[in-house]
């Protein structure tokens, strides 16, 4: 149960990330029929950013308090129907409000799947959450195919029927009785999870509890010291300044590659590959990190990100595709392991940890996004991309300071959580 668990809530992810990353890949349709600028059809997207984003750290600390698993598939549904506006209505204004709503139902969903992952695997795992986090990366890159074949059959009302998926993973939820899980609640002392699937035993959790140590030296069982929260500052300051790199580029790609003079099909499709390929990259980088560290992932594929983004703008064919591909690997690396990584700097406030770097950093880099436009509304696409292309290397110096949360003493590979 608790590997069907782990996949089911990977699914709900795919659902909840493939709608509130509809907008990109139907940001040329939107400025052509709706006659908006770059600017503005930037700022919808960022307004689903931003406030699936903002209230998440709160939510998170709610979440932490007491979860409620009833709201995953609520979530879902709520997040759809919002969505769904953008296929009924033409007001620039009324789409705002439907895109700042829609984004409240992600911003609720993610802290809440997140200790939910922890709940069905009785521990912390970036292996685990890279599961989880495969099903947003997926969402992430069928988004712009779901949405490219909506609107090719109907045009912008095609996007009505984003309400499906919403309303088909919100029952597959139901009927794998992850509506009735029991999440974990933070305590003082700690206390572990009790789940609706069988605890894990006693020398698994030891096992788990030695594997992920107090994260920095001084923490207390009973609390999270300042020397932690001073670490999750610079972690959340590196993975924001990276991902507004990310942002840039999953939102202004297909822009980017239409301004080359390619068609907008082909621009969906290398924003897919992009995505694909970053969802790859989530999961093994995960993986991974749960053998070599955490800081050692973190900060190699932000060094290397920025040559990788370059290249993408300096080349052309074949050449561009693999660093393209290069990119993505880099980009999405710390996709699932940045998550883990704050939450063990503070593991009596989970929720909180997740929240604030699944979302807070994200929104707060997705505000980014709207005077990008404007620079590529008064230089060019590519100047914006530019612009952006450095800002990885700068977040390698941000997490320099994090002290490492999961030492390895030697490579011993294990099995991805959930497997079987």
């Amino acid at each position: 149960m608790p590997a069907l668990h782990l996949w089911l809530l990977a699914l709900a992810h795919w659902g909840i990330d493939l709608l509130t990353h509809l907008l990109p890949p139907v940001m040329p349709l939107l400025v052509r029929e709706l006659d908006l600028s770059v600017a503005r059809v930037a700022a919808l997207a960022t307004a689903v950013s931003v406030s699936s984003g903002l209230l998440q750290p709160v939510l998170g600390a709610a979440v932490d308090k007491a979860g409620r698993a009833w709201m995953l598939p609520v979530s879902l549904l709520w997040c759809g129907v919002f969505m769904a506006v953008f296929g009924l209505a033409s007001s620039y204004w009324v789409l705002m409000a439907a895109a700042m709503l829609a984004g409240l139902g992600a911003a609720l969903f993610h802290p809440l799947a997140s200790v939910a992952v922890r709940a069905v695997l009785g521990r912390f795992s970036a292996g685990g959450l890279s599961i989880f986090g495969v099903g947003g990366t997926v969402g992430m890159a069928t988004a712009p195919v779901f949405a490219t074949t909506m609107v090719a059959w109907q045009g912008l009302p095609g996007l009505r029927w984003t309400i499906v998926p919403a309303v088909v993973v919100a029952l597959v939820l139901v009927a794998g009785r992850l509506h009735r899980l029991t999440l974990p609640a933070s305590s003082a002392s700690g206390a572990g999870p009790a789940t609706a699937a069988p605890s894990p035993p006693a020398s698994a959790a030891a096992s788990a509890a030695t594997a992920h140590p107090a994260a920095v030296s001084g923490a207390s069982p009973g609390g999270d010291t300042p020397s932690a929260v001073r670490a999750l500052t610079y972690l959340a300051s590196g993975k924001f300044v990276r991902t507004i790199a990310q942002v840039t580029m999953a939102n202004f790609l297909p822009l980017y590659y239409v301004s080359l003079g390619f068609p907008e099909s082909y621009a969906g499709m290398m924003l897919t590959v992009f995505l694909a390929v970053g969802s790859v990259s989530a999961v093994g980088s995960g993986y991974l990190a749960d053998q070599v560290g955490r800081k050692p992932i973190v900060i190699l594929s932000s060094v290397l990100a920025t040559p990788a983004f370059l290249g993408l703008l300096f080349t052309s064919g074949y050449l561009q595709l693999a660093f393209l591909v290069l990119a993505s690997v880099c980009l999405y690396a710390t996709f699932s392991v940045v998550p883990i990584y704050g939450q063990e700097l503070v593991p009596h406030r989970p929720g909180m940890g997740a929240g604030l770097l699944m979302g807070g950093v994200w929104a707060l880099a997705a505000l980014c996004l709207v005077p990008l436009g404007s620079l590529a509304d008064w230089a060019g696409v590519r100047a914006a991309l530019l612009a952006a292309a450095w800002l990885p290397l700068l977040s390698a110096a941000l997490f320099w300071p994090v002290p490492e949360t999961r030492p390895q003493p030697k490579w011993a590979l294990t099995r991805i959580p959930g497997w079987r």
